[in-house]
């Protein structure tokens, strides 16, 4: 086992990559798996470490409780910059705390907000027992989980002018957010035609996008042929490899995709 009970309703994990992590114990999500094996998914784990250097500048959409977060920041190193978004209030506790407990506080900006095609205000469902499933949408991927879900009025950025003022380049752009994907790739179109996003890692899940599903692939073909991007998937051993959109398509869900261009 790789974690602790603590109390408060708090589990310390000790990580696969090293450092540590705390998460809440009623987390039916990432929970489980983190205590059980001090890590979560492997794939997009292992091409991180395989591909993050230092000195890069990495964005994480969706970061839950910092897992990726706190993992990038130690590859960038001191040079490096991660930029984590996180809609839900209680996880950006989380993600500060877990930062702070790794001495990690100089390269990482935590902004508590959604991103979404445009600003404005949203209504946000956060999952009380699955904390990884909170979604802008307001029906679970799975309708078995038993579960609750408590709606939240939440602030929803496009990335394009969230992040106007910076001029760097994005070398990786992981997003992670249970649906959302279609409307956060629509408010990030300057900054990709702009060549200042190289790579962006992605879930594919059907269900979790629902009406949204056709019209993200479709955005996802335009894009990669405007601006000539090229599509993969992450092997079990985080290795790229070459992948076509109708593939992907036929998928009901592929949690490691990844777009560079």
């Amino acid at each position: 086992m790789y974690g602790t009970y603590i109390g408060n309703n708090k589990m310390l994990v000790n990580l696969g990559y090293g450092g540590y992590l705390t998460i809440s114990s009623q987390d039916l999500s990432l929970m489980p798996t983190l205590v059980s094996t001090g890590v979560f998914e492997v794939p997009l784990t292992k091409y991180f470490i395989n591909n993050v250097k230092p000195g890069e500048t990495i964005v994480d959409i969706g970061a839950n409780v910092g897992y990726f977060t706190l993992l990038a920041a130690k590859l960038v190193g001191e040079k490096g910059k991660v930029i984590a978004f996180e809609a839900n209030s209680q996880l950006v506790d989380y993600i500060k705390d877990n930062l702070a407990m790794n001495w990690i506080t100089e390269n990482v900006s935590v902004i508590n907000k959604a991103c979404y095609s445009c600003n404005q205000f949203l209504e946000f469902n956060t999952s009380e027992k699955f904390h990884g499933y909170s979604s802008i949408h307001d029906k679970p991927a799975d309708d078995n989980l038993v579960d609750t879900y408590i709606t939240h009025k939440v602030e929803a950025v496009a990335l394009d002018r969230e992040l106007s003022n910076y001029e760097g380049v994005i070398d990786l752009l992981k997003i992670d957010i249970e649906g959302g994907e279609y409307h956060a790739f629509k408010g990030m179109q300057s900054l990709i035609e702009s060549k200042r996003i190289k790579k962006i890692s992605f879930e594919w899940n059907r269900s979790m996008l629902a009406g949204d599903a056709d019209s993200f692939l479709s955005l996802i073909d335009d894009l990669m042929n405007r601006f000539g991007g090229y599509l993969y998937y992450l092997d079990n051993e985080g290795n790229p490899n070459a992948a076509k959109l109708e593939d992907i398509a036929k998928l009901d869900f592929y949690p490691f995709v990844l777009i560079e261009f």
